[in-house]
């Protein structure tokens, strides 16, 4: 379910294929190019996901992504056990603004395509391929080597790598954990990385620990100094 003209619009043109749209019986603005359903105010407010609506909703076949096949240079953003849409739709939108060939989400990280992922990745969950798995082992079987990500002192065993001194080159997967218990100390990754910080926080929200890696990523892939 895709909310809003801005949403409805960034869906048709990345070529989903729309099945139905509903639109408010005031609403005057950008529609798919299809037949619309009108609703009254209070019928459009009952199946609407947000508070305020914003007049369309349309209902989208979801995306295959396609096969999990990658080149000996791409990389990824991991997700394990992430469980909240925003966090998800933030690291969705991070993954292409870093130019991540993709997303791979394992266990029961929550759903992509809910309502709140969508908006939060602002259109990105549409262009960027997601694929899921149930273990790390499945990503590791394919070749990828996995960098877990933690906090500076929540590992005491591990001894993680500082972000700016790890090695990002080959076919890569960077995993970042649930919000509330990280990655598992025990998860089968190749190495363990942290972002260095100073202050009394443990640990920085995992939407913007994702966003700082997957930048660096793409900046230390550049080749730029």
């Amino acid at each position: 379910m895709v909310e809003g003209p801005v949403l409805v619009r960034e869906a048709v043109e990345a070529g989903m294929h729309v099945l139905e749209q509903y639109v408010r019986d005031d609403y005057d603005g950008y529609l798919a190019p299809i037949d619309a359903y009108e609703l009254d105010e209070k019928t459009f407010r009952s199946v609407s996901d947000t508070e305020s609506p914003r007049g369309i909703i349309a209902i989208c076949e979801m995306n295959d992504p396609g096969p999990m096949a990658f080149g000996d240079d791409d990389w990824l953003v991991v997700l394990c056990e992430v469980s909240d849409p925003g966090n998800m739709g933030t690291l969705i939108r991070s993954a292409e603004a870093a130019g991540a060939r993709g997303v791979v989400t394992v266990g029961s990280t929550v759903d992509q395509w809910s309502p709140k992922v969508v908006r939060a990745s602002a259109g990105a969950v549409f262009h960027v391929p997601i694929w899921s798995v149930q273990s790390l082992e499945a990503l590791s079987e394919l070749g990828v080597r996995l960098l877990g990500t933690t906090s500076h002192d929540s590992l005491s065993v591990s001894h993680p790598e500082s972000m700016y001194d790890c090695d990002y080159s080959g076919l890569l997967g960077v995993v970042l954990g649930n919000e509330a218990h990280g990655l598992d100390p025990e998860a089968p990754v190749d190495g363990w990385v942290t972002i260095e910080h100073a202050g009394r926080s443990e640990s920085l929200n995992v939407a913007m620990a994702g966003t700082v890696f997957a930048m660096h990523v793409a900046h230390q892939r550049s080749g730029q100094p």
